[in-house]
């Protein structure tokens, strides 16, 4: 066994680190001060063995990672942390990240409590009334949906962040298993959107057939669930969850298991047990999900050669596909999933800075009529291989220098950024809404090249210039913390044109300002929105002579003709203020 003094450093940081923690693995236990903590994760440590950690790469979980990296606690309340959470209960109701949070009618109940029933309310499902969804809450039972009298217990609730959306995941009553429930988890036709706060219907076809009738009308085996409902666990587990093994059973459903956490802080509600082995797993994206395991690491006193740190050891590229993984759309090697796994069944997580598109992986984006542009969400990465970033020749641009995966902001966006200029380092604090994330690496190229570094790092007392440059580029007043955002770099080159919950809530990550051009040239398919309409001029096209557009998502009105042709005139082959190649 390891000296106790050899573990000094991890106890005071297990000490500090892990206040209000209540459990480690398995069920809640009673609290545990401090001390008795760092007692018992130095037991745990102490049971291995430097021998076994290198021999069988070993999870931990992120709080034994926070333990010591003090300063990366606010992963706790990030996106990927907090993408999924149980609903045993209703003790974090309406609470963001954390609970049911669909409430149409505003009253702040959410809306299971009140067992709202959509065959007695006008909306997406009318056309499946008398079996339409109908939501409940049972206390010791949890929240339930139920289609035709047959009701779904909701296993656990995915998103909910005020951003986008929430969906909720079910289990199949069944009758040939030993827990009456199917193996595998199954996405209920019910879609809150956050923005529109509306109900809209998700893959509906799972649940009705083409004559309206439901397709589960009473009892049914695993076997009838697999062939029936939407996979969480074939489609989703890959790019939710820090480590996982998914395998099919005699049934034909999908089962994944994932690694036990270490240990699991009080009340946090986001480690799921999906197996029914009754403990905790890692699901959600956690530390060693980009860091990999963490256990030689901890074994060899937290040495830095025993981690994978995507900055130091990774190309641009490998850093880009470690994000790429899961913002991207596409499927396994076979085909059956829609995460990255190897034909052998290895997850891409198991092999960081490996051959993502060689043995993980294969594209299929959906697109806009352009080939290019993203209609569909968590494609991220496939914008981003088109635009000229990817192989910039000057800097290969990597995810990581706009975002912070560590920090709770809305996106993931960076607070600062450390950049050198001249040969001295500056650190420039960052943000959207006045430029200064983009400017901090843009300054002194460009339009930009007036402007310096240094600038940015002081923006109010350089406001004048700053200003008359930006403006001179986007020929809009300088109002980028506006509530229209004038001049934002954002607005023109990262518009919004893919969709995730309502119309148009994801960015571009082309970084093109999508031409009228486009628009119009592409009518005989759809059409596709460009970047000064869908931001802007749609919406105030009156203002300006054009003719009102009815529909966001129509692209094909006459009024998206016209304004197409007016944009044009400023911004397209003759455009009179910027020139389209």
């Amino acid at each position: 066994m390891i000296g106790c003094d050899q573990y000094a450093w991890l106890r005071f940081g297990l000490g500090l680190g892990l206040l209000s923690v209540a459990s480690f693995a398995g069920p809640p236990r009673a609290r545990l001060d401090n001390d008795a903590m760092g007692d018992v994760v130095r037991k745990v440590v102490e049971t291995h063995s430097r021998e076994a950690a290198a021999a069988k790469p070993t999870y931990l979980g992120s709080e034994v990672c926070m333990a010591c990296h003090r300063d990366k606690v606010t992963y706790r309340d990030t996106l990927h942390a907090k993408g999924l959470k149980h609903a045993y209960d209703d003790s974090h109701s309406m609470v963001l990240k954390d609970g049911v949070i669909a409430d149409y009618d505003r009253n702040g109940v959410d809306d299971f409590r009140q067992g709202l029933d959509f065959n007695q309310i006008s909306s997406a499902f009318n056309k499946y009334k008398p079996n339409a969804p109908i939501l409940g809450y049972q206390p010791g039972k949890g929240y339930t949906v139920t289609i035709a009298n047959v009701e779904f217990l909701v296993g656990f609730v995915h998103g909910g962040t005020g951003d986008y959306k929430q969906r909720y995941v079910l289990r199949f009553p069944v009758t040939d298993t030993a827990t009456g429930f199917s193996a595998d988890y199954y996405y209920s036709p019910v879609q809150f959107n956050e923005t529109s706060q509306s109900y809209v219907m998700y893959s509906d076809t799972y649940w009705w057939n083409a004559d309206l009738t439901p397709k589960i009308k009473g009892p049914m085996t695993a076997a009838m669930a697999a062939k029936t409902g939407k996979s969480f666990n074939a489609g989703c587990v890959g790019c939710h969850s820090t480590v996982f093994s998914v395998r099919q059973d005699a049934n034909g459903e999908w089962v994944s298991t994932t690694t036990r956490p270490i240990y699991v802080k009080d009340g946090d509600n986001h480690y799921l047990d999906i197996t029914d082995a009754g403990e905790p797993g890692m699901l959600n994206i956690g530390c060693e999900r980009c860091h990999g395991p963490g256990l030689k690491h901890v074994m060899n006193y937290g040495n830095k050669k025993f981690i994978v740190q995507p900055e130091r050891d990774f190309t641009a590229k490998q850093q880009n596909e470690l994000c790429g993984s899961c913002h991207s759309r596409g499927t396994s090697m076979d085909g059956k999933h829609e995460y990255p796994l190897s034909l052998d069944g290895k997850d891409f997580g198991e092999d960081l800075g490996g051959d993502l598109y060689g043995k993980y992986w294969t594209d299929k984006p959906g697109l806009w009529p352009d080939g290019k542009t993203s209609k569909q969400h968590h494609q991220q990465m496939q914008d981003m291989m088109k635009s000229a970033k990817w192989e910039y020749p000057y800097h290969k641009v990597t995810c990581t220098e706009c975002h912070d995966v560590h920090v709770a902001t809305k996106k993931h966006i960076r607070t600062s950024m450390t950049v050198t200029e001249g040969g001295a380092v500056l650190k420039i604090a960052t943000a959207t809404n006045d430029n200064t994330l983009c400017l901090a690496c843009h300054a002194g190229f460009g339009p930009f090249a007036q402007l310096k570094r240094a600038m940015i790092a002081d923006p109010k007392a350089n406001q004048t210039l700053i200003e008359s440059v930006v403006s001179a580029h986007t020929r809009h007043r300088y109002e980028p913390d506006g509530e229209v955002g004038l001049s934002r770099c954002t607005e023109c080159h990262m518009a919004k044109m893919a969709s995730s919950g309502d119309a148009y809530d994801i960015r571009s990550h082309t970084f093109e300002v999508v031409p009228a051009e486009k628009t119009l040239q592409y009518q005989d398919k759809g059409g596709m929105p460009n970047s000064c309409a869908v931001r802007c001029h749609r919406g105030i096209a009156q203002l300006f002579g054009q003719p009102a557009d009815l529909s966001l998502t129509n692209w094909t009105e006459a009024s998206d003709v016209a304004v197409a042709n007016w944009l044009k005139t400023y911004y397209g082959k003759d455009g009179t203020w910027w020139k389209t190649k």
